[in-house]
């Protein structure tokens, strides 16, 4: 089975996926918002920046890791007097972080905003890059046997904002949003292998380090406690923010009939 490998994708390919199913629209933004802080949390864990310490996130390492949003969540993290927990982080998410992640696409060209009707739309103008996401998930949602990390990381994620029911719609893709939701339950994930390093898109481990394959299978753990516990604090903040969202609805249409 063909790996995914690295996570930093991962917030990207989320929201861009979002936007393909929502025909240009976020969406519920709460729902993608929790999304991408929980992303942000296994992307930083796969950096050793954090780890998840029970229900606790805990700062390993303040170094900036050169990714602007990534940076923004590690200040916010390691501002907090005692180390936040885990759904409370995963809840609150920052102001317009999925507008953060648009402005960037867009200076890169991989986005673009249109106004219609009083209403931003975004328009994907790569197609090639949303081609690379969209192959990235058909992957996960065929493949059999073990999961590496960037695949779970994914399909946990992906499940939380409805991305399996979204693209994967009708009998004949049950299989597809099966395996995803197998994948996003946890259990399938493959122990690390030589060259499997969560941190690095490519895989590759550097030549020269000392005691490589402990170091690797450490982190392998901490990414893969990381991927359990941020993706499963998204899922009961998504459910509660939808559960919050219906009852506005009823009330607002209880209040004008």
């Amino acid at each position: 089975m063909r790996k995914v490998g690295g996570v930093d994708w991962l917030s990207n390919d989320l929201l861009l996926l979002t936007i393909v199913c929502y025909r240009g629209r976020v969406g519920r933004v709460y729902t993608i918002g929790y999304a991408l802080m929980a992303a942000e949390l296994i992307r930083l864990a796969a950096r050793e920046r954090i780890e998840i310490r029970g229900d606790q996130i805990v700062v390993m390492s303040a170094e900036p890791t050169g990714d602007t949003e990534l940076d923004g969540a590690l200040a916010g993290i390691a501002e907090w007097a005692s180390p936040p927990r885990l759904d409370a982080w995963v809840a609150w998410p920052r102001l317009r972080i999925h507008g953060g992640y648009l402005e960037r696409l867009a200076a890169a060209g991989v986005v673009r905003a249109e106004s219609r009707l009083m209403a931003r739309r975004w328009r994907i103008s790569d197609p090639p890059r949303l081609a690379e996401a969209r192959q990235r998930l058909d992957l996960v949602a065929g493949s059999a046997g073990a999961a590496d990390l960037g695949q779970a990381a994914y399909a946990g994620l992906a499940c939380v904002i409805g991305l399996d029911r979204r693209l994967y719609r009708g009998r004949s893709r049950r299989a597809e949003r099966d395996r995803l939701r197998e994948i996003a339950l946890g259990g399938l994930t493959a122990s690390p292998a030589a060259g499997d390093d969560p941190a690095d898109g490519t895989g590759a481990l550097p030549a020269s380090a000392g005691g490589a394959d402990a170091a690797q299978a450490r982190r392998h753990a901490a990414t893969r406690a990381a991927i359990d516990a941020a993706t499963r604090a998204a899922a009961r903040a998504a459910a509660q923010g939808v559960a919050r969202a219906t009852a506005r609805d009823s009330i607002a249409w209880y209040v004008g009939s």
